[in-house]
C-alpha cells in the first residue's frame, strides 16, 4: 500500500503514523488481545490424545526403564570386577613378599650348609682315616673274586637282612 504525504509516495512499512496523546496514559500500538483459554475446552485437548504419540511415549518410558536397568547391571559387573581384581593383585603382592622371604631363608639355610660342609671336610684327614684302618683296625682291600654285584629295586639305600646268594 502506498501512501501519500505531500509530494511523497512512501510505502506502507515505513510510513509511521502520527498521534496525538491526550490524558496521562498512551496508547499501545498495534496490540493484540490476550488469549482468553476456557478450561473445558483444554481438558478435551488433553483427553484427545493421538494413539500413535502414546504409543511412542510409553515406548519411550520403556526403553529408558531397560536402560537405566541395563546400566545398573553393567555398573555393578564393573564395581564387582574391579574389587576382585584388587583382592587378586593383593593376594599376589602377599605370595610375592613370602616368597622372598622363603628365598632369604633358603640362601641363608644353604650359606651355613656350605659353611658346616667346608669345616667338617677341612676337619677330616683322609691319610690319617686310612693308616688307622690298615694299621691298628686290619681291614683290607677286597680281592677280585670277593665282590659280588647284584641288581637293587632302590639303587640308593640297601638294608640287608641275609646273606647274598652266591650264583
Amino acid at each position: 500500500m502506498l501512501a501519500e504525504k505531500g509530494n511523497e509516495k512512501l510505502d506502507s512499512r515505513n510510513y509511521q503514523r502520527e498521534y496525538y496523546i491526550e490524558g496521562n496514559t498512551a496508547r499501545k500500538l498495534d496490540a493484540v488481545p490476550q488469549r482468553i483459554e476456557r478450561p473445558e475446552r483444554r481438558r478435551e485437548q488433553e483427553r484427545r490424545v493421538n494413539p500413535k504419540v502414546k504409543k511412542n511415549v510409553n515406548r519411550a518410558v520403556a526403553f529408558d526403564l531397560k536402560y537405566t536397568l541395563a546400566l545398573v547391571v553393567a555398573t555393578a559387573f564393573l564395581f564387582v570386577s574391579c574389587v576382585s581384581m584388587l583382592s587378586v593383585q593383593a593376594n599376589i603382592t602377599e605370595q610375592r613378599r613370602q616368597i622372598a622371604m622363603l628365598e632369604r631363608n633358603l640362601n641363608k639355610m644353604t650359606d651355613a650348609n656350605n659353611e658346616t660342609s667346608k669345616r667338617l671336610e677341612s676337619s677330616l684327614d683322609l691319610t690319617k682315616v686310612y693308616d688307622v684302618a690298615i694299621h691298628e683296625l686290619g681291614m683290607v682291600y677286597p680281592k677280585t673274586g670277593q665282590v659280588i654285584s647284584y641288581k637293587a629295586s632302590n639303587p640308593d639305600y640297601v638294608k640287608q637282612y641275609k646273606d647274598i646268594p652266591v650264583k
